[in-house]
């Protein structure tokens, strides 16, 4: 099973969210909730074999994913650009 963890903003910082448990942690910035989020990916891909962040802007937009450890930049909601 792939383990999803979502950034993204909520009110006064970010956050990140683990799909399959619904826990959510708090930060103060965007680039701490998404190094923490791929660094809890790391963890998951050693016990799953499978993990992806989902990163979303301020106006709640998908902008790009960690798929393992190849970063998509989201240009269109059909389409992924691999950075």
């Amino acid at each position: 099973m792939r383990s999803i963890f979502v950034v993204s903003p909520f009110d006064g910082g970010w956050c990140v969210k683990v799909i399959s448990t619904g826990e959510v942690m708090f930060f103060d910035t965007g680039g701490q909730a998404e190094r923490r989020a791929r660094a809890l990916a790391g963890e998951a891909r050693s016990y799953d074999g499978e993990a992806e962040v989902w990163i979303y802007d301020r106006t709640g937009r998908l902008v790009g994913r960690w798929i393992d450890d190849q970063y998509e930049i989201m240009t269109d909601p059909d389409d992924a650009v691999a950075a």
